[in-house]
């Protein structure tokens, strides 16, 4: 089995993985080590603005995009205060060509553009030091991630497959990750500073390093609608590579990103309902294309709570 259908094969099952650990009683002193499911992170990306989050999602940017992922621990250890997980992260996601109409009732048509990614995590929380550091109700976590990203285009006879002609590949990346929460009141502020670093072959590897930030305001003000803002920039930098005997130089890929909606909380899942604004590059085989976009979204993020440590109140 070649890398990249490996890669999709795992984004499947990690996809496909259960959304829900078993949640140790509120009486009980966490354990010092369990095996999971549950969530990858303390500080959960499912209300990044950013396209790479492990979630069900079903988006019109305008072109339809559908996804399907999960980004889930399936080991944790808590030691001296801190929390460790492992984790695995698989996503999806169907993306039309051209355009659609902002409405349910149609069936977006093809070709269709796709792109899998898979990763694993070390995600190191720092408990009660990081409450310290950041004030009550805070968090501090610092991620390492490995990641392989390819693109692939479906299409049926008559369809031109050459429109989408050399576009650089993702390939392997290691990304590490610092993120802090801090609640003021009942605002939580959600701040996210990640790089990527591609180790793909040199001959084969576009992109030099892709920085990236995450910032998300959620107000949590009543138990059942929770308004939220969330905005997210990546800038991936191109560098020259060698292609039919030539060298070209691969372009920067930049995508600002913002959400702003609503969250209804659940025992399994948050859902979120959002209007997104996007200026910049596009995702897998529309990365040489540069759209200014509005549209709006439905994403189901699961809960998936760990034994290990309690929720943050």
């Amino acid at each position: 089995m070649s890398k990249r259908y490996a890669c999709f094969v795992a984004a499947a099952l990690a996809a496909l993985a259960p959304a829900r650990s078993v949640q140790a009683a509120e009486d009980d002193e966490p354990g010092p080590i369990a095996v999971m499911p549950g969530d990858a992170r303390v500080i959960s990306h499912s209300t990044s603005a950013s396209r790479d989050v492990g979630a069900l999602s079903y988006q019109v940017l305008p072109r339809v995009a559908l996804g399907t992922g999960g980004d889930f621990a399936f080991l944790g250890f808590r030691f001296a205060g801190l929390d460790l997980r492992v984790g695995m992260f698989g996503l999806i996601e169907v993306e039309t060509r051209d355009p659609e109409p902002a409405s349910f009732m149609n069936v977006p048509g093809g070709p269709y553009l796709w792109r899998g990614v898979l990763g694993y995590s070390l995600a190191l929380s720092f408990g009660e030091l990081g409450e310290r550091l950041v004030g009550p109700g805070g968090q501090l976590e610092l991620a390492v991630s490995y990641r392989h990203e390819s693109e692939h285009f479906t299409g049926t006879d008559g369809d031109n497959a050459p429109l989408f002609p050399e576009v650089p590949s993702i390939g392997d990346f290691i990304m590490p990750d610092l993120a802090v929460r801090k609640a003021l009141g009942p605002i939580d502020i959600e701040l996210r500073a990640q790089i990527k670093a591609f180790i793909t072959p040199e001959a084969y590897r576009a992109y030099a390093a892709g920085p990236g930030v995450d910032l998300v305001l959620r107000w949590r003000a009543l138990p059942l609608l929770h308004p939220f803002v969330s905005f997210f920039y990546e800038r991936l930098f191109g560098r020259y590579i060698v292609r039919n005997g030539a060298h070209t130089q691969v372009p920067d890929n930049a995508l600002a990103r913002g959400l702003v909606g609503v969250i209804i909380p659940g025992e399994a899942a948050d859902l979120l309902l959002y209007c997104a604004l996007s200026s910049g590059n596009g995702k897998g085989l529309l990365a040489y294309g540069e759209y200014k976009d509005i549209g709006w979204g439905i994403r189901v993020a699961f809960l998936k709570r760990s034994p290990i440590a309690p929720e943050p109140r």
